[in-house]
């Protein structure tokens, strides 16, 4: 019988979280369960095995449903996704005596140091520390937050970096013509950077068009900035669109901006699976130099990094693609072969399975 892990993830599924219903769904030795606070959008991530805390669940992290199953059914590892969903997994592993699995993704980390009090925050403030030191093994998805994490006083030997998968077989080129197209994909805040993004753009080339696909708090003051700079008829605003959308947007286009920064509450993207997806369908990435976006960009061969609110050079990088088809293209194909060659389910996929293995081994 395959070994079991229980996923505690906070809604089962917002759809900017495809890499967790890829980990429940492709793996191929354990079997897993999701816990969580929502069921949402079930008719885009199809799975049977989910399990909804109930009413109280989200305020006081404590479910009968849950304890009921843990105490009839066996369960091998505990594996939760973000270190805000960690405190509500931990209740359970330690009632079962489970290794407690973490999988840090961005802005869980930097929230350690700041002493809010309010809204789910404040719970994450009161027992991040108990929930780090029960931890068995932390997952980061990237170097820098295994650094931040360490910083913060967890032991390096408990962490280790592991990078989000892409399916590269599903996400493939599509040979297009005509006026360049550019893309930024994601929420409409402030770690995005999409300002930048616009500003760099708006010094280009006319003939370039660009589309800028999510939602969020920030989008009519990024509609007014794309109105003052005068390109507003050269800039769709998409709104937010389905998983198979985006991947049909992605392949109508030529080179997508990754301007993240690190916002002021801290906040950061680590490995940016957009970005990854993007590549993967030949698109040519300029992205940050912070977070995890350089271990997906071979600057100068497969993309281009820049430094954060650099505009200037993000524009001139923007330019270089736009004027040269034969260098889109060449990068193109190097960017698709750095995700089929790195980032593949294939590849990360086993290697979160040796994770709960070496979680079970700990214990």
């Amino acid at each position: 019988m395959s070994p079991r892990v229980a996923v505690f993830c906070r809604s089962f599924l917002p759809r900017s979280q495809t890499f967790v219903h890829d980990a429940v769904t492709r793996l191929t030795r354990y079997r897993a369960t999701v816990f969580c606070t929502l069921r949402e959008h079930a008719e885009q991530f199809p799975f049977d095995d989910v399990r909804v805390g109930g009413p109280l669940y989200n305020a006081t992290l404590l479910s009968p449903g849950f304890v009921r199953a843990f105490r009839r059914e066996r369960f091998d590892v505990v594996h939760a996704h973000f270190g805000t969903m960690a405190i509500y997994a931990l209740p359970y592993a330690q009632l079962a005596r489970l290794p407690l699995v973490v999988t840090f993704h961005g802005y869980d980390v930097p929230l350690l140091d700041q002493a809010r009090r309010f809204g789910n925050a404040a719970a994450y403030a009161w027992l991040s520390g108990p929930m780090l030191r029960r931890m068995t093994l932390g997952l980061c998805a990237s170097a820098e937050l295994m650094e931040l994490l360490v910083a913060h006083g967890v032991p390096k030997e408990k962490l280790r970096v592991h990078s989000l998968g892409i399916d590269t077989e599903r996400f493939q080129p599509a040979a297009h013509q005509g006026v360049p197209q550019v893309l930024m994909i994601g929420r409409l805040v402030e770690k995005k950077g999409f300002r930048y993004g616009l500003e760099a753009f708006a010094r280009c080339h006319q003939d370039a068009r660009l589309t800028l696909i999510g939602e969020g708090p920030l989008e009519a003051e990024l509609r007014a900035l794309a109105t003052e700079l005068g390109i507003s008829e050269r800039v769709e605003f998409t709104g937010s669109l389905s998983h198979a959308e985006v991947m049909e947007r992605m392949r109508q286009h030529d080179i997508l901006l990754a301007p993240c920064v690190i916002a002021q509450n801290g906040d950061r993207d680590s490995g940016l699976i957009v970005l990854r997806e993007a590549a993967a369908c030949g698109l040519v990435p300029i992205a940050s130099r912070m977070g995890g976006l350089p271990d997906s960009v071979d600057d100068g061969e497969s993309g281009f990094l820049v430094e954060m609110r650099d505009v200037t050079t993000l524009s001139a990088r923007l330019e270089q693609l736009l004027r040269d088809p034969a260098l889109r293209a060449r990068m193109g194909r190097a960017s698709r072969a750095k995700m089929v060659r790195q980032f593949d389910h294939h590849t990360t996929m086993p290697e979160l399975e040796r994770a709960y293995d070496d979680a079970r081994a700990m214990r």
